[in-house]
């Protein structure tokens, strides 16, 4: 019954030019990512299981006889599921620049569904010229193209493969071993054992050999899940933990006036005072919850020395900040501004300035080697970028690293500023840009990750959601929805899990780096004897490359008939 399913399937698809089947086929890669899962609704939790199937049509499309089929319609199907993917990008409500947000959205797709058009080359190789070692270098090379996109000044390493396991905490586990990239290899691999069981079972062979390694990679998973679901269950005894309250103030950013910044000071005062009353250590506002310039505004910064006063706590808040530059007088480099994180004591502002910055929405990638570009105007900001990776201590249990929104994506970045008593990261962010879209779940369950890879709680204040605390080991505390004011107050742990990612870091990418290398070497290594054609790609090839010659030989013949005739 599956192999006549299967040949139906091909044949409807190698009938007729139908590359919509690739458009399609990208677009529902993202159902097994954020939110389709738990956290958007009991129902979803499943769902991130679709991810161990969800790129058998790439591997389909890619490996198809046809090189001209098979390279337009892999790379339609890349732009699709980029597209999937980023669409609330579209979100962004820059006033008269609308239809130029559009614009860079398909771009978006178009460069990013290249990142994987060329893994898509790669993988053909591979089945090609190494078929039995592709299944392990395969995921290794689709690891190695989702870290080239923390890369360069358009680094956007935005919802990987990987995070699906998010919502498959016992699973997300081997993410405090690997980092994400661990999650996203064996993902991959099991999407390839899968689509040669499949194509086995289709062309009728004996697929004994791959049902094995499918079992064994089913046990493989089945393993790390229980080693997982074990080690949520080894939690320290006597832990320390802090009492920390999120603000989440939910500022309509959209119809910012003159007047709002008044209605934010009001609304947050307002909302650290019922903070108070569950009596925490610390208090977290979100990325510009207080829209101005907080340290040059000197009755705002003294609203919120009271506030902290008022508290005698301190209190994070997102600000923005400005420096003199090193241009003339009324020159754009007059002044540097800064997306900024303040630390609010009672009488004492310490800043901290974001490092990485959002490309074309907060920076103008490539301006600092070509200055023309900087004059370019996209409706996006223009700030500077931080030098110092801060960490705060709040008081004797309680030392914090801050990251600002697009910063907290970024796996290595975070890993490395972690101090061995740092006990807290803590992210602010303003996602209500995105709308209600999937981007403040896909921004959430990345952040989230950052918790489990190292061993640390988390607390996340999102201006319009997702709030929330999480503990160690990537278990959501409390959190809030999108679009409420809201606080929550928690006893956070604040002690540290040791792990290997935390200690190593991406050293799972340099070992996939490696394997890459030997398995590519390998290909170019081997050699087919003369008139000997084994691969099952080659064998394809072949095959239609006579079915053409014959048709071709018919039709000469036919023409000598005819002529013959006349």
């Amino acid at each position: 019954m599956l192999q006549v399913i299967l040949k139906k399937i091909g044949d409807f698809y190698e009938r007729k030019n139908r590359w919509w089947l690739a458009a399609l086929a990208g677009a529902l890669y993202s159902l097994c990512l954020p939110p389709f899962n738990s956290m958007l609704h009991p129902l979803f939790t499943p769902m991130p299981l679709l991810s161990f199937a969800a790129i058998i049509p790439f591997i389909y499309f890619a490996t198809r006889p046809s090189r001209k089929r098979a390279l337009i319609h892999t790379y339609i199907y890349c732009v699709s599921m980029s597209l999937a993917q980023y669409y609330w990008i579209g979100n962004v409500n820059v006033r008269g620049l609308w239809a130029l947000v559009l614009v860079g959205v398909v771009l978006i797709s178009f460069l990013f569904g290249a990142y994987y058009f060329v893994a898509a080359l790669a993988l053909r190789f591979c089945v090609r010229h190494i078929p039995r070692l592709y299944i392990a270098v395969f995921p290794a090379i689709w690891v190695l193209t989702e870290y080239s996109r923390t890369l360069g000044e358009l680094r956007f390493p935005w919802s990987l493969l990987g995070y699906s396991s998010a919502g498959i905490l016992p699973l997300a586990q081997f993410s405090s071993f690997t980092g994400v990239w661990g999650l996203s290899f064996l993902i991959v691999c099991g999407n390839v054992v899968l689509w040669e069981l499949l194509r086995a079972v289709k062309q009728g062979k004996n697929y004994r050999k791959q049902w094995i390694a499918c079992c064994g990679w089913a046990a493989l998973v089945i393993g790390i899940f229980i080693w997982g679901a074990v080690r949520l269950n080894t939690e320290p005894q006597n832990t320390k933990t802090s009492r920390i309250a999120i603000l989440q103030s939910d500022m309509d950013q959209f119809n910012w006036t003159a007047n709002s910044t008044d209605s934010a000071f009001e609304i947050s005062g307002q909302m650290v005072t019922e903070a108070m009353k569950d009596e925490p250590e610390f208090i977290i506002f979100p990325e510009s919850a207080l829209h101005c310039y907080l340290a040059r505004r000197t009755e705002r910064r003294m609203a919120a020395h009271s506030w902290a006063r008022q508290a005698n706590i301190p209190i994070l808040a997102g600000a923005l900040h400005w420096e003199y530059g090193k241009g003339e007088v009324g020159s754009s480099e007059e002044y540097d501004v800064y997306n900024t994180a303040f630390l609010i004591e009672k009488d004492k502002l310490t800043p901290y300035h974001k490092i990485i910055l959002v490309p074309f929405s907060e920076i103008m990638p490539f301006q600092a080697k070509l200055p023309l570009v900087s004059r370019v105007n996209l409706g996006g900001a223009s700030f500077k970028q931080g030098e110092e990776e801060t960490i705060w201590r709040i008081n004797e249990n309680l030392e914090i690293a801050p990251y600002i929104c697009y910063e907290i994506i970024f796996p290595s970045f975070v890993q490395r500023r972690l101090k061995e008593s740092t006990n807290l990261i803590v992210n602010i962010t303003n996602d209500g840009w995105f709308g209600r879209s999937s981007g403040p779940y896909q921004h959430a369950a990345m952040s989230q990750m950052r918790s489990i890879e190292n061993g640390i709680s988390m607390s996340r204040s999102a201006n319009s959601g997702i709030s929330m605390h999480v503990d160690p080991y990537g278990r959501i505390i409390s959190r809030t929805k999108l679009y409420e004011r809201a606080i929550i107050t928690n006893d956070v742990p604040v002690y540290r899990v040791a792990t290997f990612y935390n200690r190593f870091g991406d050293w799972f990418v340099t070992f996939c780096l490696l394997l890459t290398i030997a398995g590519i070497t390998a290909g170019f290594i081997k050699k087919k004897r003369p008139g000997e054609i084994t691969l099952p790609l080659l064998v394809e090839e072949q095959k239609l490359a006579a079915a053409g010659g014959a048709a071709g030989s018919a039709r000469c013949s036919g023409s000598q008939i005819e002529s013959k005739k006349f």
